[in-house]
């Protein structure tokens, strides 16, 4: 009974705020009415009613003017956050046409020096690409895309427009193995450009080489370059080796020990050209 009771009195309460809130409503109404089509002076009355109005006008009004600005910055957000995605994929699209023009820049420097090669040296050659790589340390090699159907064969020497690469000593025929003068079990004739001495280049198994017999009488020193001797008809005479990075005189022994950087990067090698200069005594 008692909570009939309590939910007759709520409801009867909500009734009685209701039909408060519409009388006020209606003589807001009507006091507007009157204040719009009536006579311009106000009564008391009507300057009570309108300071009592008039605060809660004035939070309406900001409240609306509130989210009307909270609804355009919301807009706003959205639409930088549109431009920022578009400029995104445009700043991605631009980096990605830089890293190919870069990359294409380079590949044609490269050709170029390959092309420069084979019109100064006048000799005939193939051109190939490294397609892999042997990780063995004494046996350092890369293989390429050209074989005995190509015209090569073992002991050929394989060149970029730098310099002296290495030479070929596994023939297939598509493919072909080319040792590189850099690995441990290399070793080619070779000449000091200025003294015109020669001494045997040894690959160390990194990049560098080791050049040996070069006696202590001979003059040496760093950035002297070092060209092939072409003794044995392996590789033509005067291409470019390397230079001396290192000499070192020890009061024992008659020969220096001689560091030379190779003036190929072997890191980056990529297409070579095998020169069929010496196909005859090869053979």
């Amino acid at each position: 009974m008692r909570k009939k009771s309590g939910r007759k009195r709520s409801t009867r309460f909500r009734a009685f705020r209701l039909i408060l809130l519409i009388g006020l409503l209606l003589t807001m109404g009507l006091i507007f009415l009157v204040s719009t089509l009536g006579n311009q002076e106000f009564g008391p009355l009507h300057k009570i009613l309108f300071e009592s109005v008039g605060p809660v006008q004035k939070v309406v009004s900001r409240s609306s003017d509130y989210f009307r600005s909270l609804k355009k910055e919301y807009v706003d957000l959205l639409q930088v956050r549109e431009e920022n995605t578009r400029l995104w994929a445009e700043l991605q699209e631009c980096r990605a046409a830089l890293y190919k023009s870069r990359e294409a820049m380079a590949t044609n420097a490269m050709l170029r020096r390959l092309l420069d090669f084979k019109r100064n040296s006048g000799f005939p050659t193939v051109a190939a690409t490294i397609i892999g790589k042997d990780p063995s340390l004494w046996f350092r090699s890369v293989i390429i895309d050209r074989g005995s159907g190509d015209g090569v064969v073992k002991g050929m020497a394989v060149v970029t427009g730098d310099g002296i690469v290495g030479q070929i000593f596994a023939v297939a025929p598509g493919y072909s193995k080319v040792l590189l003068a850099i690995a441990p079990s290399s070793a080619i004739d070779v000449l000091l450009q200025k003294s015109r001495v020669r001494g045997i280049l040894k690959g160390t198994g990194s990049l560098t080489y080791r050049l040996e017999y070069i006696l202590k009488t001979v003059d040496v020193a760093e950035g002297d370059r070092v060209v092939t001797a072409g003794y044995g008809g392996l590789f033509p005479t005067g291409l470019p080796v390397g230079v001396v990075s290192k000499v070192i005189r020890k009061r024992r022994g008659m020969f220096q020990e001689i560091e030379v950087t190779p003036a190929v990067d072997f890191l980056t090698l990529e297409d070579l050209l095998v020169i069929e200069q010496e196909r005859r005594t090869l053979e």
